[in-house]
């Protein structure tokens, strides 16, 4: 399941931001909840839209690292792969590229976010910005989300580097 969703990382977290979005606005139609007042709601967008930006950054610089170690990380072969450390074997193995892939697009996708957020904070008008909190829900499930792959993606590390350990 978890490499299902890997594969699809983007996609699926649209879509799911895009159905919880979706039911809240049909509550909003159906029940009338209230909405919090344009001020709070254009102070909670720039809120998301630092956090995603913020977020992006952490992301860039645990890849900017990723990519360092890389440099300097030995070739395993048969005769010295048991010397070599797991991050160095990590570095050679369809997972890294495919963890790099995730953690570019995981960019990619909250800088997105953030430009949307920052763009609509400009050009909304007064009557229509009661609108931005569905933005903000899409905002908070696509940073969450974010949040909860990237967690994966450094636990499943952890847990190569515990198995490697425990085979030595």
């Amino acid at each position: 399941m978890v490499d299902w969703y890997f594969k699809r990382a983007l996609l699926v977290d649209y879509f799911i931001s895009a159905v919880v979005s979706g039911i809240a606005y049909c509550f909003y139609y159906r029940y009338n909840f209230a909405i919090p007042e344009n001020e709070v709601l254009l102070s909670l967008t720039g809120d998301l839209s630092t956090i995603s930006l913020t977020f992006a950054g952490f992301i860039l610089t645990l890849l900017t690292i990723l990519i360092t170690f890389k440099t300097t990380a030995h070739i395993p072969t048969d005769e010295n792969q048991h010397l070599i450390p797991l991050f160095d074997i990590f570095f050679y193995t369809p997972l890294y590229f495919t963890t790099i892939t995730l953690l570019k697009n995981a960019i990619k996708s909250l800088i997105v976010i953030a430009m949307i957020g920052y763009v609509l904070k400009l050009v909304l008008h007064s009557t229509t910005i009661r609108y931005l909190i569905f933005f903000d829900i899409v905002s908070i499930c696509v940073i969450t989300l974010t949040l909860w792959r990237n967690l994966t993606i450094l636990t499943l590390i952890m847990a190569l580097q515990r198995n490697r350990n425990s085979n030595d």
